[in-house]
């Protein structure tokens, strides 16, 4: 096997600028939090506003 000098590793460029499916998927499942928080947070004011709350 050919020993690779400093140099040569250092003009390496690529791997790791792939993104895969499970980085996908991770940003997916956190969008989709923010998008549920943001539906809940808006229909409690739209509730408040519309004075249409539950009484305890």
């Amino acid at each position: 096997m050919k020993e690779i000098s400093l140099i040569e590793e250092k003009e390496i460029v690529g791997g790791g600028s792939n993104i895969s499916g499970a980085i996908i998927s991770a940003l997916k499942g956190y969008i989709s939090i923010i998008f549920e928080i943001g539906q809940a947070v808006g229909s409690s004011i739209r509730r408040i506003k519309s004075d249409k709350l539950c009484s305890f």
